[in-house]
C-alpha cells in the first residue's frame, strides 16, 4: 500500500514538471537498483530523468523488489540520477535511439560505475567539479570522501573554503554569507556551526560557491555566498536524522562539552516542511597574555584567564504551501537562545608594572561576566511562476533580537611588598541592546528575446537598534552611578535597493553576465548620555561583470568583477566601554563609516579536479580595532574606527575529490598574496598564504580515517601583525546499520598548536604583544543517524541576509 502511495504521489509530481518541449512516445524506462556489497535490492530509492536542459520530465520510486518503470520516453540525449540515503549517488547520461520504445537500463548498484545497458549508452559522468558562469558548484553527490559525513565537513571539502576556530566559513580568507537552499542561514560562528555539524551531509546535492556575487544579491560582505543545495525526492512522508556528541578538552583542567541535533522533514502532496533542533552545552577557557613596553623603563605585565560555560538552544522551521501548480508560499523561523557565564581565575589575574625590571605596582582582578543573547526571526515568503523560466518572489522578514551583558569586576593595587597603593576600583556594569530588523523584497526574472536573462528586483530595510549601559562604582560601600561612563545610544538604518541583471549564452563557448545595483543608505545614530546626534545619507552604485570562456569540457576560464561594501556591525557602532581586566578595554564607535571591497577574479579550471585563480581586492575604509594607550598608567582602549586602504593581490590552487588511489582522495586549498595596508604615515606590506589539506583513507567494512592540516602565515592587519597559526586534526569514521548510521572519533589540534601571538606597530609605545589561547585540542565522540528517504526541495530566493548578518552572535 505505502509503495502504491509513492507510485500515485511520483506521478502527481511528473505531471507537474513535465516538459511541453520533449520529444516522446509511449514506450517504457524500466531497470532495477541494488545495493553494491550485497546484491541486495534497494526499494524506495528514487530515480529522475533530466532533459539537457536539466528540468525533470521523469521519474520513479523502486518497488519492494528494486524495479522501477518510468513511462513516455523521451528521445536523444538525457541526465539519470539515482540516489538513495545512505549510499553514493549515481548520475549518467544516456542516449536514446528513435526506435527504442522500450529503454531498459539493467541493474543499476549504488556506489558503482557499472551499469548494464541495453537499449541506451553512456555518455559522460557529472563531473565533482563545474565552473558555471558566476559561481564554482561541487556536486557531493559525486564526492567519494564526503559520504557518512556532515555538513561542515562537506563544506571543509569545496574549493577555496575553511573554517576558523570560531566556527565562521571562509572563502580565500574572507567571512562569508551561507545560504540554504536559496535562502539565507542567517546565522554564523557558533550558531552556524552547530546546524551544519547537525546536518546530514548524504542529504546535500551541490554547494554553490559564489565568490563574487552578481547584482540580484545584497551588495553587503566580502567573502560571498556560499549556497547548500539539498537533494530533491519524489517521496512523500517522515524523514530526517538526529546526531549526539561528547567533547572532552584534557588540560590541566577538564573541559567538556555536548551537543545534539534533531532534523525531522515531512512531505506531503500540498505541504513540505523540516524542523531542527540543537541544544548545545559547552565548557571552555581563554587565556590572554600581554606585554606592554610604555617606554623609560616602565613595561606592564597582564594576564587574564577565564573559564566559560555556555548553554545554547537553536531551532529552525521551513514550511512551504503548494497552492497551486505555480504558486507557493512559504514560512521561516529561526530562534536562538545563550546563556553564557564566564568567572576569572583571581589568583592569577591581573597586571605587574615594572620599572627598570623592578616590581612597582601589583593589580589583582577578579571578573564575573553574565551574557545573554535572544532572537526570534521570521519569514513570509510567496513564489509565482507565470511560465517556465518567469517567475516572480515576495520576502517579508522580521527579526526581534535581545542582547544583555551583566559583569562586575574588583581590582586590588598593591606593591611588592603586599601594601596597598591605591584605593581597589570595585565596579559592575549592566548592558542591553534591543534590536529590530524589518525587509520587504520582491525578485523577477524572466528569458527575453528568447536568449537573455533578466533578473530584477528592489529592497527595502529598516534596522533599529536600542542600547543601554549603566555602569555603578563602589565607593565607600555604596554603589554609585557613574554617569561618565554610562551611556544611551539608539540607531535606526533605512536602506532602498534596485538591481537589474543580463546573462547571455554565445554557443557553447562563450558565456557573459553584467548588472547594476543602486542602494540608498540613510542613518541616525543618538548618543543620547553625550548629547550627540550623527546623521549619514549615502547613494552607493554596485557594478558586476562577468565573462566565462569554455572551448572544451577539460578547460574553463572565469573573469569577473563586483564592488562589495561592508557596514558596520550594530556592536562596532555602540559607543559603551567593556572592560577585559583593570587597564583593558574595548568600545564601538558611531562614527565608523561603511567599508568598500573592489575585488577581480580570473579563474581557470582543469577537468575535474584542478582550480586555479588569480585574486584582486582593494578595500577602502578598512573597518579594524585601533588601539589607544595611556603612557602614564598603561591603559589600553581598543576602539573601532577606519584604516586608510588594504589590498590583497594573489592566486589561488584547489584541488577537489583528487583520487591518489582507489582508497586515498586529497582535498587541498592554497592562497598566497602579497597584503598591503596603507593609511597616512603608516604603510606595511607582507607575503601572505594560508591553506588547508584534507586526505581521507577508505578501508574496508565501512571505515574512513581522514587527516586534516591548515595553516597560515604572518600577516599584517592594520597596525597589527599576527604571527603564524597551524592545525592538524585526525578523525576516525565507521559506517552501520547499513550506513545509516555514522559513528566518529576526532581530534582536533592534536599538538594544541592553535593560538594567536598579535604585535602592534605604533608610534604611541615601544612595543605591545598579545598572546591569546583557547580550548582547541579537543576529542569527540559522535553518533548520527539517518532515517527515511533524502528529501530536497525546488531552490527558492527567499530570505533575509545582510542586516540580520550584521547582529553579531552577542559576544
Amino acid at each position: 500500500m505505502y509503495n502504491k502511495f509513492l507510485s500515485f504521489t511520483l506521478i502527481l509530481t511528473i505531471l507537474l514538471f513535465n516538459s511541453a518541449f520533449a520529444a516522446k512516445n509511449n514506450g517504457i524506462i524500466v531497470g532495477k537498483v541494488t545495493e553494491k556489497s550485497n546484491g541486495n535490492p534497494l526499494p524506495f530509492a528514487t530515480v529522475s530523468i533530466q532533459d539537457e536542459a536539466k528540468k525533470i520530465v521523469g521519474g520513479a520510486t523502486t518497488g519492494e523488489n528494486g524495479n522501477f518503470q518510468i513511462n513516455n520516453v523521451i528521445f536523444g540525449k538525457c541526465n539519470v540520477k539515482v540516489s538513495f540515503i545512505g549510499f553514493r549517488d549515481t548520475t549518467f547520461v544516456i542516449n536514446i535511439n528513435q526506435d527504442a520504445n522500450n529503454v531498459d537500463l539493467g541493474v543499476i548498484k549504488l556506489a558503482s560505475d557499472a551499469i548494464a545497458l541495453k537499449s541506451a549508452v553512456i555518455v559522460a559522468k557529472v563531473p565533482v567539479i563545474e565552473q558555471k558562469l558566476d559561481k564554482i558548484v561541487m556536486n557531493v553527490s559525486e564526492a567519494v570522501s564526503t559520504q557518512g559525513s556532515n555538513a561542515l565537513d562537506v563544506l571543509k571539502k569545496a574549493p577555496g573554503i575553511s573554517v576558523d576556530p570560531s566556527g565562521n566559513i571562509l572563502l580565500n580568507g574572507s567571512a562569508v554569507q551561507v545560504w540554504i537552499d536559496g535562502r539565507p542561514s542567517n546565522l554564523s560562528g557558533a550558531e552556524l556551526e552547530s546546524l551544519l555539524s547537525g546536518t546530514d551531509g548524504s542529504t546535500i546535492d551541490k554547494i554553490e560557491i559564489i565568490s563574487h556575487p552578481s547584482a540580484k544579491y545584497d551588495a553587503a560582505g566580502s567573502g560571498g555566498i556560499i549556497n547548500i543545495k539539498t537533494k530533491k525526492s519524489f517521496a512523500k512522508g517522515l524523514n530526517g536524522s538526529f546526531k549526539g556528541s561528547y567533547t572532552a578538552g584534557p588540560y590541566e583542567k577538564y573541559y567538556q562539552g555536548a551537543d545534539g541535533t534533531l532534523n525531522l522533514n515531512y512531505r506531503s502532496e500540498k505541504t513540505n516542511t523540516s524542523v531542527t533542533y540543537s541544544p548545545r552545552f559547552n565548557e571552555s577557557f581563554e587565556n590572554i597574555y600581554t606585554t606592554t613596553n610604555i617606554g623609560n623603563g616602565l613595561i606592564l605585565k597582564g594576564t587574564t584567564e577565564f573559564d566559560f560555560l555556555n548553554k545554547n538552544h537553536s531551532f529552525r522551521v521551513v514550511n512551504d504551501v503548494f497552492l497551486t501548480k505555480k504558486d507557493i508560499v512559504g514560512v521561516i523561523v529561526n530562534g536562538f537562545i545563550r546563556n553564557q557565564t564566564g568567572n576569572t581565575d583571581n589568583d592569577v589575574t591581573g597586571n605587574e608594572l615594572f620599572n627598570n625590571g623592578v616590581l612597582i605596582e601589583n593589580t589583582r582582578t577578579g571578573i564575573s561576566n553574565k551574557d545573554n543573547f535572544y532572537t526570534l526571526s521570521g519569514n513570509l515568503n510567496y513564489t509565482h511562476t507565470f511560465k517556465e523560466s518567469q517567475e516572480i518572489t515576495l520576502n517579508a522578514d522580521y527579526g526581534y533580537y535581545d542582547i544583555g551583558k551583566n559583569s562586575a569586576q574588583d581590582n586590588y593595587f598593591s606593591d611588592s611588598q603586599g601594601a596597598e597603593t591605591r584605593v581597589p576600583s570595585i565596579f559592575k556594569s549592566s548592558s542591553n541592546q534591543l534590536i529590530n530588523i524589518m525587509s520587504l523584497r520582491a525578485d523577477y526574472e524572466q528569458v527575453i528575446f528568447k536568449t537573455i536573462k533578466m533578473e530584477a528586483g528592489a529592497k527595502w530595510a529598516q534596522s533599529r537598534t536600542n542600547n543601554d549601559l549603566v555602569r555603578n562604582d563602589q565607593i565607600n560601600g555604596n554603589w554609585i552611578v557613574n554617569n561618565q561612563l554610562s551611556s544611551k545610544f539608539n540607531y535606526t538604518e533605512n536602506i532602498s535597493a534596485a538591481y537589474v541583471s543580463l546573462a547571455k549564452q554565445f554557443g557553447t563557448v562563450w558565456s557573459v553576465k553584467g548588472g547594476i545595483r543602486a542602494e540608498m543608505t540613510n542613518s541616525t545614530g543618538e548618543w543620547i548620555s553625550a548629547d550627540t546626534v550623527t546623521t549619514k545619507s549615502y547613494l552607493d552604485v554596485f557594478p558586476t561583470a562577468f565573462v566565462g570562456y569554455t572551448p572544451n569540457k577539460n578547460l574553463r576560464f572565469g573573469l569577473s568583477y563586483t564592488m562589495r561594501i561592508q557596514r558596520p556591525s550594530f556592536y562596532q557602532l555602540n559607543p559603551f566601554r567593556m572592560y577585559i581586566d583593570a587597564n583593558s578595554s574595548v568600545e564601538g564607535n558611531p562614527n565608523v563609516n561603511p567599508q568598500y571591497n573592489h575585488q577581480i577574479s580570473l579563474s581557470l579550471g582543469v577537468k575535474q579536479h584542478l582550480s586555479f585563480a588569480l585574486h584582486g581586492q582593494f578595500l577602502n575604509n578598512a573597518i579594524i580595532q585601533n588601539a589607544y594607550f595611556n603612557s602614564q598608567t598603561g591603559e589600553k582602549k581598543l576602539i573601532w574606527d577606519n584604516f586608510g586602504k588594504q589590498s590583497f593581490m594573489g592566486g589561488s590552487v584547489s584541488l577537489t575529490e583528487f583520487p591518489i588511489t582507489k582508497w586515498m582522495i586529497i582535498n587541498a586549498n592554497i592562497f598566497l598574496a602579497n597584503v598591503e595596508n596603507k593609511t597616512e604615515g603608516y604603510k606595511s606590506s607582507s607575503i601572505f598564504s594560508n591553506g588547508n589539506i584534507n586526505t581521507a583513507f577508505l578501508l574496508p567494512k565501512d571505515y574512513k580515517v581522514e587527516l586534516t592540516g591548515v595553516f597560515q602565515s604572518k600577516i599584517p592587519y592594520g597596525y597589527f601583525t599576527v604571527d603564524p597559526t597551524y592545525e592538524i586534526s585526525v578523525g576516525v569514521k565507521k559506517g552501520l546499520f547499513k550506513n545509516m548510521g555514522t559513528l566518529s572519533l576526532n581530534v582536533h589540534d592534536i599538538f594544541n598548536s592553535l593560538k594567536n601571538n598579535v604585535s602592534l606597530n605604533t608610534d604611541q609605545l615601544n612595543a605591545y604583544y598579545f598572546t591569546s589561547l583557547s580550548r582547541n585540542r579537543t576529542i569527540t565522540l559522535s553518533f548520527q543517524y539517518r532515517f527515511g528517504q533524502s528529501k530536497g526541495m525546488k531552490m527558492r530566493k527567499v530570505g533575509n541576509a545582510e542586516e540580520a548578518s550584521r547582529v553579531g552572535n552577542g559576544n
